[in-house]
């Protein structure tokens, strides 16, 4: 009865930690990149955006950032080898600025991209409609991770006492 709960408790405690270290290596395992050539162009020009090492045959949503706006670029699947390379072309209506381009999937690449208006545009923020924005996924912070982690241990912990009182009450004795 002993035994069980502690093989009990050591799994679940190692499934925690298996969890918490997927998460915080998939966050920063180095090895996801995102280039844009040219990484500065005038609104209207096109740049190629190209991401490796990432999950083979992974669907990604590509958007450019700016402060006060998203365009939304639709969406591109990585090859067998975790690559893919797309040509934009950057709208023409943008302010000078300096953007971001991300490739979203499970986790958030980020590449940096310098706008120049072009010739005769505004150079105010433009009235952004519906069409044109789209929901960036956060990050999450070192806390928010920390909490996830500490809800798993819990419901391990849980799961462990909950097969502790099963064979304890499986061995009891019948009326």
């Amino acid at each position: 009865m002993h035994r069980s709960f502690l093989v009990a408790m050591a799994l679940g405690l190692l499934l925690s930690l298996g969890a918490g270290l997927a998460a915080q290596a998939h966050e920063g395992s180095g090895e996801e990149t995102l280039d844009v050539e040219p990484s500065s162009v005038t609104a209207g020009d096109t740049v190629v955006l190209a991401g490796s090492g990432l999950e083979p045959d992974d669907l990604r949503v590509l958007v450019l950032v700016g402060q006060d706006l998203t365009v939304e670029f639709g969406t591109v699947m990585t090859d067998a080898d975790g690559m893919f390379s797309n040509e934009l072309t950057i709208p023409d209506h943008l302010p000078s600025g300096n953007y971001e381009l991300q490739a979203i999937g499970d986790e958030t690449l980020k590449v940096p991209l310098a706008i120049t208006a072009a010739a005769g545009a505004r150079e105010t923020t433009p009235v952004s409609d519906a069409a044109s924005e789209a929901v960036v996924a956060r990050q999450r912070s070192p806390l928010e991770l920390g909490a996830i982690l500490a809800l798993v241990t819990a419901a391990a912990i849980a799961g462990a006492w909950l097969v502790w009182r099963a064979e304890r009450f499986r061995d009891a004795p019948t009326a």
